[in-house]
């Protein structure tokens, strides 16, 4: 019967225009979701390929790639002089996680 719909062969009344309508949209989206997937895919193995000759390269010379050198910047380390510093360090950080009841990262130190 639903060949006879899709091939036109046969008149029919709303409920198999409706029909027909219904699974020509679904086929769409089916489509569109499988084209998604596909692009998705195709930039993450991309990414991959770009990541893999950052590593090649860093391995070869020995440096860090330009595109991570921002990022590092940002991390400094700071010496932790005497044993008040890093007691104050310390109880600093175990204060604020008790406060927010979450993991703390500590990004930097600053000596006042």
């Amino acid at each position: 019967m639903l060949y006879a719909i899709l091939d036109g062969s046969e008149t029919g009344n709303f409920s198999d225009g409706a029909l027909v309508t219904l699974i020509s949209i679904l086929m769409v989206f089916v489509i569109l979701l499988i084209i998604i997937g596909i692009t998705t895919l195709i930039f993450k193995l991309i990414g991959l390929f770009e990541m893999k000759e950052e590593i090649d390269e860093f391995k070869k010379h020995g440096t860090v790639p330009e595109s991570l050198i921002g990022q590092t910047d940002t991390l400094k380390n700071t010496k932790i002089l005497d044993d008040d510093m890093m007691v104050a360090v310390l109880i600093a950080s175990i204060d604020y996680q008790e406060e927010i009841k979450k993991d703390v990262k500590l990004v930097s130190v600053k000596e006042l």
